[in-house]
């Protein structure tokens, strides 16, 4: 059984913590002083004050050098990040938990069939940040935040996603470790996706042809096989593309963008696929 909040359709797996959460739609009349932001009650504001404006990072991961403030959150990471271990297991996929509530949210949207509505124009998700930052649409001043790459100009819309891109150029990235094959990766998502490869899953099939892929990316990308849907469209020569990344790669022939650069001759491209494929001849 879940809850459901009447004022922003949020759902919950128990009515203590729908009961919790009502209260964050109380008035909120306590102001930081650094930032103005409002606040219900002052445990509220010191909180904030405390992670927020007066931020002390005490904890080290001794793996990648990553900071926290807490020492029980650092634990956290060294056990998923570095370890791929987890409190709790899904009994239907290979996602892994902290929390009791984390799974069970997890059971209720990914293999339940729950999802969450909003309340002004009734669109449906089965993803709760989704659906937290699609609500955001509807309030007044709402202005449509993108993260613009300083490297390679590449855009996302998601901050956690920025920030993840940007480890990429820095060499920043956090890798976690195969330990069949000792391959690194970037992500806990690509370390579930690269062990497919060893146990052979291929979790994810078309309901067309019957063809099973590894990743729900992969199975996306071939069913315009069947579609022949092309739903990236060039504003500027009205040619179409099946993948949104095969687009960004065409625009860049009309801007003149070429951010992958060979670091020897110094000769740029387009793509990452037409970098490797250079064939360096030194120094021009």
């Amino acid at each position: 059984m879940i809850f459901s909040c009447a004022n922003c359709s949020k759902i919950f797996p128990t009515a203590q913590k729908l009961k919790r959460h009502s209260r964050t739609h109380r008035e909120k009349k306590i102001p930081c002083q650094f930032c103005n932001k409002l606040f219900q009650l002052k445990h509220m504001l010191d909180h904030h004050l405390k992670y927020v404006h007066f931020k002390e990072f005490k904890f080290i991961c001794q793996l990648c050098d990553k900071k926290f403030m807490q020492e029980e959150v650092m634990k956290r990471h060294v056990d998923n990040v570095h370890y791929n271990q987890f409190r709790y297991l899904c009994s239907h996929c290979d996602r892994g938990f902290n929390f009791q509530y984390e799974l069970s949210r997890h059971q209720e949207f990914k293999h339940n069939g729950a999802r969450l509505v909003c309340h002004m124009c009734k669109k449906v998700f089965k993803n709760e940040q989704y659906f937290k930052e699609h609500l955001k649409t509807h309030e007044p001043d709402y202005k449509k935040v993108e993260y613009t790459c300083k490297h390679c100009f590449k855009v996302l819309t998601h901050i956690k996603s920025y920030k993840v891109h940007l480890k990429s150029h820095t060499g920043e990235t956090v890798m976690s470790v195969c330990d069949i094959c000792g391959k690194h990766v970037t992500s806990k998502a690509s370390l579930r996706h690269h062990m497919r490869t060893h146990t052979g899953e291929k979790p994810f099939q078309c309901d067309i042809c019957g063809k099973s892929f590894t990743t729900k990316n992969l199975l996306r990308t071939h069913r315009v096989v069947h579609t022949k849907e092309k739903p990236y469209v060039c504003q500027i020569c009205g040619k179409s593309f099946t993948q949104k990344g095969s687009l960004n790669i065409h625009m860049r022939y009309h801007t003149g963008e070429k951010p992958y650069k060979c670091e020897v001759c110094l000769k740029s491209y387009v793509s990452r696929t037409l970098l490797k494929s250079h064939k360096c001849l030194g120094p021009s």
